[in-house]
């Protein structure tokens, strides 16, 4: 008996024992409410001691393939530059691909790539055959591949120092002497580039130092001819923009004095070989014939050089103005075969579509640019010459501006003439109600002695810039006018 109390005592000390052991405390997770839920409180722990890494695990997996799906994306993203197709990509890839800064630098590095490896292979055909006819036709492909990279987000200094890379890499200097003149039409492409990339490197970039590119312009520029206008076409227009920021608004104004003066010249020299003429009474048509294709040459130089100053800032003022300058010394009037326009046609069609591009440059920077003197010397000389060839496209740009200069001008010839006839059928009333008074009867001219002399005004009229609706309604003042005092002579007879 002695001995199994002793066991049972035993037993309710271990019972307590693991009892206090197993008690919850407050900082536990899991509330246990008896012993005998041991073993079920063990396995949860050794659940939750599990499932904690493989959470872990699978987040772990989802940064992976969110890396992943990242990368497959760049990786499309170069494929589509390296082929050269982004220009044919869909435009919402296009964004996404011009707002990264990896694919810009790929892009940036593939166009360098591309440019060296057509270099080389330029090299190894002039190093069998010299041809520099093919100077500019090789890498002229990838003036496309460096505009979208002036697009992209901070691409235009990347693009800006690619563009100079294109040009330096375009042509082969020879060992002696010089390149040849080269058309502007083979090289503009890579000026134009230059030029626009300059504009915006010089209003983005507040450290562009311009006296630098100008140096590195002028070495590429050392290896060409002039051409017969004594210019070099190679980077032109982009040396004359940064000749202008270096040297300021006296680059442009010295090109247009210049070159006013020339035109000034030779129309006078022109002017006083007819006084010549004149005065030793050889001034036959035979004679003269020619004397606009003596100017032509003059006023047709001057077309570059209003390029020129288009190109340079502050020059569109002034490139506007010495056109319009060319434009009237561009003819001498002589009384036969007054100006000879035939001559000078293809410097109209030139000089009227560069004044067009002129002035619509100048009309983007200033919208209230509004050239009513221009327009109005436009009138005078059209009518003058009798030339409706005489810059037609400008005058219509200048009347969708300016619709009231045009009118009020034909509205005052209207006036003039409808005042004239006013006062001529005035007097005639006045001298036939003398002849009513006096009971006499006045000869047949004095009806039309005066009205029918304004016929020829109408029709003149009629010819001129927005004339034609006035002279109709002249005519019909002056029908009104005649039958007015035909009414009255029939009043005397009766």
């Amino acid at each position: 008996m002695n001995n199994n109390a002793s066991a049972i005592s035993l037993r309710k000390r271990k019972n307590s024992d693991v009892s206090e052991d197993i008690s919850p405390t407050p900082s536990k997770a899991i509330k246990l409410e008896n012993s005998d839920n041991v073993e079920e409180r063990t396995d949860n722990n050794h659940a939750e001691a599990t499932v904690t890494p493989l959470v872990k695990s699978e987040r772990s997996a989802a940064d992976v393939e969110e890396f992943d799906v990242q990368s497959h994306i760049s990786e499309l993203y170069r494929f589509i530059i390296s082929e050269r197709a982004l220009g044919r990509a869909p435009m919402k890839i296009q964004r996404l691909i011009n707002m990264d800064s990896a694919s810009r630098n790929f892009y940036a590095s593939s166009i360098r790539d591309w440019i060296d490896q057509d270099h080389g292979e330029f090299l190894e055909r002039c190093s069998h055959k010299p041809d520099s006819r093919v100077n500019f036709k090789t890498t002229r492909k990838y003036l496309a591949d460096i505009g979208r990279l002036s697009r992209m987000a901070r691409g235009a200094s990347l693009a800006f120092e690619l563009s100079l890379y294109l040009c330096e890499h375009s042509y082969l200097p020879p060992d002696n002497g010089k390149i040849p003149p080269i058309s502007r039409a083979v090289c503009g492409p890579c000026d134009s580039l230059v030029h626009k990339l300059c504009l915006r490197m010089k209003d983005e970039y507040p450290n562009f130092e311009p006296e630098e590119h100008l140096s590195r312009v002028d070495d590429q520029r050392k290896h060409f001819e002039a051409d017969d206008d004594g210019l070099i076409p190679h980077l032109l227009r982009t040396r004359d923009l940064l000749v202008s920021w270096v040297e300021g608004p006296s680059a442009a104004q010295a090109i247009y004095d210049s070159t006013k003066e020339l035109i000034l010249t030779d129309y006078n020299h022109i002017v006083e070989k007819l006084q010549s003429a004149v005065a030793r009474n050889h001034s036959s048509s035979s004679r003269n014939s020619n004397v606009p294709g003596h100017l032509v040459p003059s006023v047709e130089k001057s077309l570059p050089q209003v390029k020129r100053l288009l190109s340079m800032a502050g020059g569109k003022g002034l490139a506007f103005d010495l056109l319009l300058f060319a434009g009237r010394h561009s003819y001498v009037e002589r009384k036969k075969d007054l100006l000879g326009r035939k001559v000078t046609e293809n410097f109209d069609q030139a000089a009227d579509n560069l004044l067009v591009q002129i002035s619509n440059a100048i009309r983007e920077e200033d919208p209230t640019f509004r050239p009513v003197d221009a327009m109005e010397m436009l009138i005078e000389e059209i009518e003058a010459t009798g030339h409706n060839g005489y810059f037609p496209e400008s005058y219509k740009l200048f009347s969708s501006w300016m619709p009231e200069v045009g009118t009020s001008h034909a509205r005052k010839n209207y006036d003039e003439l409808h005042a004239k006839i006013e006062q001529a059928h005035a007097a005639v009333e006045r001298r036939l109600e003398i002849f009513v008074k006096d009971g006499s009867r006045p000869t047949v001219d004095l009806l039309g002695r005066k009205m029918v002399g304004f016929v020829d005004d109408v029709n003149k009229l009629s010819t001129k810039l927005g004339g034609l609706l006035p002279a109709i309604e002249i005519a019909i003042f002056l029908a009104h006018s005649v039958a007015r005092e035909i009414s009255i002579l029939w009043e005397m007879i009766v």
